[in-house]
């Protein structure tokens, strides 16, 4: 079976650049959609993991910006047609690039596969929501789209409770401000922050971890993927890194891997989603109303 193997991960900057490469190669992914990479990284990661970095738009917010790598194989009939850039949505900008498949580039026009690493704001929830709501804009029907990155926020049915905020706190050394960037306020008491994920689930699409764990039958699919450097500050792990995809893609999910072996590498775990390839290409034949619009 030919398959499309897609990471996620969020490197904490690159503090253990050696480390990261070496896991990337093992994992060997066609696509990386990469969080915290640092200009200063982006050749030597092109060049140590062979493949192509299309990076977001610089800004003066932060030099942790979004990344996507892809694997270019002169055998793979998926190839980049578009760079998007979007330098004033959203704190770190989000990386978007879109996949078509060769074969229908000219012949039948083409259904491009949108991808998109992001990372949300982490201090204001309300920021987050409106980078959330930006991806809606790629969830327009007749558009395909797979978006990974680390969200820093909740699902709702995972979502620390009014017990574990209160936990959080009591301790000598309590961070109120990560207490404040995760929670909102709700009346007159905070609450988790759980909208990004609910804003992308009504607007269609499906959360592929709780896909696999769900209707799959792989209960490790869900696993936290962040909190395991510092548990106590966070009120524990959690899993605020997401992989996203239109419905149509979910039924070519193989299998959702959470990297747990790289608990030293990284404050955010890797997540491997592995995708029939040959499914995703059926997904990608032209739609017979016409073609697309241009992307938004």
């Amino acid at each position: 079976m030919n398959e499309l193997r897609v990471l996620t991960w969020n490197i904490m900057r690159g503090e253990n650049l050696r480390r990261v490469i070496k896991h990337v190669k093992d994992v060997h992914p066609d696509v990386w959609l990469a969080q915290e990479i640092q200009p200063k990284h982006h050749r030597l990661l092109e060049q140590k993991t062979g493949m192509r970095c299309y990076p977001a738009p610089r800004t003066a917010n932060s030099i942790n910006d979004n990344a996507i790598f892809v694997r270019e194989r002169d055998d793979s009939p998926l190839v980049v047609e578009d760079v998007f850039e979007h330098p004033l949505n959203g704190w770190h900008p989000p990386a978007n690039v879109t996949l078509v498949d060769e074969r229908f580039r000219t012949e039948h026009g083409a259904r491009p596969l949108s991808l998109v690493s992001h990372h949300l704001c982490y201090f204001s929830p309300d920021r987050r929501l409106a980078e959330a709501e930006w991806l809606t804009t790629l969830a327009k029907p007749g558009w395909l789209a797979f978006i990974g990155g680390d969200f820093n926020s909740y699902p709702a049915s995972e979502a620390p409770t009014d017990e574990t905020w209160a936990e959080v706190l009591a301790g000598d050394h309590a961070d109120r401000a990560f207490y404040t960037n995760r929670t909102l306020l709700f009346g007159e008491r905070r609450i988790s922050d759980v909208r990004p994920h609910s804003t992308l689930t009504s607007a269609g699409f499906v959360d592929l971890a709780l896909w696999a764990r769900d209707r799959m039958g792989q209960p490790f699919a869900a696993e936290p993927t962040a909190g395991h450097m510092n548990s106590v500050r966070q009120g524990g792990q959690w899993r605020i890194d997401w992989n996203f995809a239109s419905r149509e893609l979910a039924p070519a999910v193989l299998d959702v891997v959470v990297g747990e072996e790289m608990k030293h590498v990284s404050d955010h775990l890797p997540i491997v989603t592995r995708l029939d390839l040959d499914a995703v290409l059926e997904s990608m034949l032209p739609a017979l109303s016409g073609s697309l619009d241009a992307q938004a």
